[in-house]
């Protein structure tokens, strides 16, 4: 069994206790979580999974089915996987055990519950490190800057774009699995080209619906593709992404393997998205997740989720899954964060802590976590693949090797020094010589704290040009 662990609030978020107080809302079904007990994950006690092999017909799988008494909610028919209803008050794990007897059965497992893996701080920050660190003094933050621990995003939007110049469409479309996104804000305005939901357990996708209940989705959206240069709020990775989001996550960051898998599939099949971000995860591998993610890869798309933030180096899922590139985090000191997991499955390290991004309702706050560092290795995916042509493994392969290598371990004998993402790398920086610019940060704003997040609202637009930004003073070529 399952669930995601946050970390501690001072960091990141809160431990996988809420994941024993929570359940989920859905929309068309009503799916209820058994309460994790220690050292076992929560999952959906309503349903389980069963997978069948490729070749064996519906008619046999549907015999199967008659016998052990199954009823089935719903078919995830491109993975052969069928979601089946648990009678009320019977034990799902009775009910797997029935059908993993069956040696017409590939698997039967639980549908485990997943979760963001990240919450928000409750302190304001100032500025986007991780796309130009000077080793300003963030605001809040207790870790004292190094210079140039970045992804010199400023030298790749010039390389990309040409100095001054943001454009806010035509670039690759990514999708992301999360918690929904505020397709209202100003910052994320046309940027959502594709939208459906997955929440009631069973793997049932609803189009047209993603609205963000949380504010996590809308953060990881901001980071990835957040309109750039229009002198408003905050600047994103690739500035020319489109968007295709596919809410699996309800409001309380939970969700189900089944609507997870669901989502895998939608994103390429249907929303025609290159590249998949998912800040979501489980301690729990199933063969369902394992299936869509398999499907996802051979069919050439780039699958990006984080570590997770289990402070050790236990396996998460779906980042463990060779198919999918592990991301871990790292702060603007250049250590990697205490909370990242490291393990052998880690490809890259990101920006990870005092991340500020776009939260609902016009506003903007900071979030810290691996899940914070995984769109900004989404979003860059998003630019190589769009100004060099490359497919899904050659951008895999071009971010790991124009990294930077020398990221401090802290002491953790469980990492390793990951290459740190460096998209000017990546893309091929422009004239060093020139003078970069970046975006003109929006004017000072009134800034409210609430009880779950750091949220300030955008000021009007400055009276600078878009895309107006000081020069920059030259930098070291080696860190």
């Amino acid at each position: 069994m399952s669930t995601v662990r946050r970390a501690p609030m001072s960091v990141l978020a809160v431990l996988a206790l809420l994941v024993s107080l929570l359940a989920v809302s859905l929309t068309s079904a009503t799916a209820e979580a058994a309460p994790a007990s220690s050292g076992s994950p929560a999952y959906d006690r309503d349903h389980i999974l069963v997978g069948w092999d490729h070749s064996l017909p519906q008619q046999a799988r549907a015999d199967v089915h008659a016998r052990e008494g199954g009823e089935v909610a719903n078919r995830l028919e491109s993975i052969d996987v069928d979601v089946v209803e648990v009678s009320e008050n019977q034990d799902p794990n009775e009910w797997v055990a029935r059908y993993q007897r069956n040696p017409q059965v590939a698997f039967a497992e639980l549908n485990y519950q997943a979760q963001q893996t990240s919450v928000p701080t409750d302190t304001l920050f100032e500025d986007q490190w991780g796309f130009h660190n000077t080793a300003q003094s963030v605001t809040g933050s207790f870790v004292r800057g190094v210079n140039d621990w970045d992804i010199d995003a400023p030298e790749a939007w010039d390389a990309a774009f040409g100095v001054g110049s943001f454009p806010s469409t035509g670039g690759t479309r990514v999708a992301i699995i999360d918690t929904g996104i505020d397709r209202a804000h100003v910052d994320l305005l046309n940027k959502t080209q594709a939208c459906a939901s997955a929440l009631a357990a069973i793997g049932v996708l609803t189009n047209g619906t993603c609205s963000d209940d949380n504010l996590h989705g809308t953060h990881v959206a901001g980071t990835v593709a957040a309109h750039t240069g229009n002198t408003l709020g905050v600047a994103g990775t690739a500035p020319d992404a489109q968007l295709a989001i596919c809410k699996a996550l309800n409001g309380a960051g939970l969700g189900f393997v089944a609507d997870i898998a669901a989502c895998i599939d939608w994103s390429w099949k249907t929303a025609g998205a290159k590249i998949i971000s998912m800040s979501l995860g489980s301690e729990k591998g199933t063969s369902t997740l394992e299936r869509a993610v398999k499907d996802a890869d051979a069919a050439g798309v780039l699958d990006r989720r984080d570590a997770g933030n289990g402070y050790d180096s236990a396996p998460n899922y779906p980042a463990f899954y060779p198919e999918v590139m592990s991301v871990a985090s790292f702060n603007q000191a250049g250590v990697i964060s205490d909370f990242s997991t490291c393990n052998s499955d880690v490809e890259i390290a990101a920006p990870g802590e005092d991340v500020w991004s776009t939260f609902p309702e016009n506003t903007y706050g900071v979030i810290s976590g691996t899940s914070m560092a995984t769109p900004h290795v989404a979003g860059a995916a998003a630019l190589v693949m769009s100004e060099l042509g490359l497919d899904a493994q050659q951008t895999r392969s071009k971010l790991k090797t124009t990294g930077v290598s020398g990221l401090s371990t802290g002491g953790r004998k469980e990492c390793t020094s990951y290459p740190a993402l460096n998209l000017a790398a990546a893309v091929g920086e422009a004239d060093p010589r020139l003078h970069r610019l970046r975006p003109t940060p929006a004017p000072s704003r009134a800034a409210s704290t609430t009880s779950r997040a750091a949220r300030r609202s955008p000021a009007p637009p400055s009276t600078a040009g878009p895309g107006a930004r000081p020069p920059r003073a030259p930098r070291a070529a080696t860190r």
